[in-house]
């Protein structure tokens, strides 16, 4: 653990002596990386070359994200505007299903109702734990009779590759219409491993949707080389993924931490 924090300060120009030098603008006064957001016409390059992916519109996450962004952000504060993230998120998700048409009477009229095909019994929701099971509670809020379904990968601290090691799904999953759910896209190393799990016991690629906060391109370009059938929800891209310990930038930190509340604030600056 401490040798990933010392590369995390050596990677943002926080240890003694390191300046780091990008692409990016570069703020002396404190050293830290000033990262600049894709483009309008970036984005819409990434969604022209990935026809499943779907982004958020900027003016309905921005606002959310920068909180959650933000460093001395607390946990209610986090907690909060990511509940909200994930609130859209899934409601997006239920768009993107398929729909039945009927028609229905309201008070004053009949009408031509169109609504999701799905029962709720019908979709599960798998979480790539840990973190992966703050999206449960909006999720049950929408979907209240869906099943839950988990999968444990952790990244090894050492090489940054996922690890498996369980998982616990519905008996009749393949049956069902997935939404898939971690709140980092990075690598994609755990996203392509869990949706391997999930190929192993059946399920269409066609009937899974990914939902992720924060992505980024090299992560969205593994998944689909290897799942190009699935869907991907996204709340924004981030533009870098930082090498050397896999983090996204500006990114969120470790999102499970401040989450749950494992550490007490999410600390900026690593003295080594």
């Amino acid at each position: 653990m401490f040798k990933n924090l010392t590369k995390l300060a050596c990677c943002l120009g926080l240890a003694k002596g390191v300046f780091v030098v990008c692409s990016q603008n570069v703020h002396s006064h404190d050293r830290l990386q000033h990262y600049n957001f894709l483009s309008e016409d970036e984005l819409h390059n990434l969604l022209k070359k990935h026809q499943n992916l779907s982004i958020l519109n900027r003016n309905q996450t921005e606002h959310i994200l920068s909180l959650m962004r933000e460093s001395n952000s607390d946990i209610v504060t986090f907690r909060k505007n990511a509940d909200r993230l994930i609130r859209i998120l899934m409601e997006q998700a239920l768009a993107q299903l398929q729909r039945k048409n009927s028609i229905k009477q309201s008070p004053l009229g009949f009408y031509d109702a169109n609504e999701v095909k799905f029962s709720d019994e019908e979709i599960c929701i798998v979480s790539i734990l840990r973190s992966g099971n703050a999206f449960l509670n909006e999720g049950l809020r929408v979907i209240q009779g869906a099943s839950i379904g988990q999968i444990l990968i952790q990244r090894n601290e050492e090489t940054s590759m996922p690890k498996y090691f369980f998982e616990k799904l519905p008996e009749n999953i393949q049956e069902q219409q997935i939404i898939m759910v971690d709140p980092m896209l990075g690598t994609g190393g755990s996203a392509s491993m869990a949706l391997k799990i999930l190929q192993n016991y059946g399920v269409k690629e066609e009937n899974i949707i990914f939902l992720t906060l924060v992505s980024c391109e090299q992560g969205l370009n593994k998944v689909f080389k290897e799942y190009p059938n699935i869907k991907i929800i996204t709340a924004q891209v981030d533009p870098i993924l930082i090498k050397e310990i896999n983090y996204l930038a500006p990114g969120i930190g470790d999102f499970g931490d401040r989450y749950f509340g494992t550490v007490k604030k999410h600390t900026r600056v690593v003295q080594v």
